[in-house]
C-alpha cells in the first residue's frame, strides 16, 4: 500500500508531501521540473550546497509557496510562471536548454545564497531524454530528477537500515517519490512491473546512493553514519544500493492508501 507521496517541485530544495499525485510521462506532475543552475548552467544540489535545506516549500492555491527558513522571506512559484530566454544547462552527463523563470526569481535566490544562480524551468520544446535502455513505450524522457523519474521505496527496507543504526532518521534523506507500507526489507528490489490503480510502473533499475543522504533535509548538517551504514552491508561492484526507480509505462492518478500489485517479479540483488 503507499503510505506516503512527495514532490521536489525545484531539484533539491524542500519536498512537498501529497495526498494525490498524477503519474505523467516525466513523472509525479510538479516533480522537479524547475532547477537552480550556477552562472555556468551547472547544476546546483545539496551535495555542495546543502544549506539548500533552508529553502521549505509548501502547496499554494496557484503552486507553491517557497520559503526561506534563515531569512522568514517567502515567494509564490506558480504553476506556470513567466519564462525568460531558453539557456544551455547540464545535469550531470546531460546538456539541454532550459527557461529561467521570471519575475524576479534568479535575483531572489542569488541574494539568499550569496552566489549568482539561476532558476530554470525544464522544456517540453528541449527534453532531457533517458537512456533508451530504461525508456518504455510511453515514456521516453525524464525531468532533473539525478536520472530516471520516479524512485520508490519501501518501509521494510528504512526499517532494515534503522535497526542497523540503531536509531531513527528522516526519511527524506533518500528522496523517494512513493513510500509503500511493506515489511519485507529490500522487496522493491525484485519489482519489475507494478500496478497502482490504473498507473503501471517500470521497475528500471536499483538506485545508487551517493553522500547526499547524510545531508539532514532539516537542518542541512551532514555527517557520514547512514552511507557508511548502508554501504556495509548493500554494497555491489563499489556502488551502495537503496530503493528502486522506476518509468511510467502507463500513466494516471495515485493516490496514498492504493494498494501495490506485483505485476512482474525478477532477481533480487542479494540472493
Amino acid at each position: 500500500m503507499i503510505s506516503q507521496l512527495y514532490i521536489y517541485p525545484i531539484k533539491s530544495l524542500g519536498a512537498v508531501s501529497l495526498t494525490e499525485a498524477v503519474v505523467e510521462n516525466e513523472g509525479l506532475r510538479g516533480d522537479r521540473r524547475f532547477m537552480l543552475v550556477d552562472v555556468d548552467g551547472k547544476f546546483i544540489t545539496q551535495r555542495t550546497r546543502p544549506e539548500l535545506t533552508r529553502f521549505c516549500l509548501e502547496e499554494s492555491s496557484n503552486g507553491f509557496l517557497v520559503k526561506d527558513s534563515a531569512t522568514n522571506l517567502e515567494k509564490e512559484l506558480v504553476w506556470e510562471p513567466t519564462l525568460g530566454n531558453l539557456i544551455p544547462v547540464e545535469i550531470w552527463e546531460d546538456q539541454l536548454l532550459a527557461h529561467e523563470v521570471e519575475d524576479g526569481w534568479s535575483d531572489w535566490f542569488s541574494a539568499a545564497l550569496s552566489q549568482e544562480v539561476k532558476l530554470v524551468r525544464i522544456s517540453a520544446e528541449n527534453p532531457r531524454a533517458m537512456e533508451a535502455k530504461y525508456q518504455t513505450d510511453l515514456a521516453k524522457n525524464t525531468s532533473f530528477a539525478d536520472a530516471l523519474p520516479l524512485l520508490l521505496i519501501s518501509s521494510g527496507s528504512y526499517t532494515a537500515l534503522e535497526e542497523r543504526m540503531e536509531e531513527s532518521f528522516d526519511h527524506l534523506r533518500f528522496r523517494p517519490n512513493i513510500i509503500v507500507d511493506v515489511s519485507e526489507p529490500f522487496v522493491e528490489d525484485t519489482w519489475a512491473e507494478i500496478k497502482l490503480g490504473r498507473v503501471t510502473l517500470s521497475g528500471a533499475k536499483p538506485c545508487a546512493r551517493c553522500p547526499l543522504v547524510n545531508v539532514n533535509p532539516l537542518s542541512g548538517e551532514s555527517d557520514k553514519v547512514i552511507l557508511k551504514t548502508l554501504a556495509s552491508f548493500r554494497t555491489i561492484n563499489h556502488k551502495v544500493y537503496f530503493g528502486q526507480q522506476f518509468v511510467p509505462s502507463s500513466l494516471g492518478k495515485i493516490r496514498v492508501g492504493m494498494e501495490v500489485q506485483l505485476i512482474r517479479s525478477k532477481d533480487a540483488l542479494y540472493s
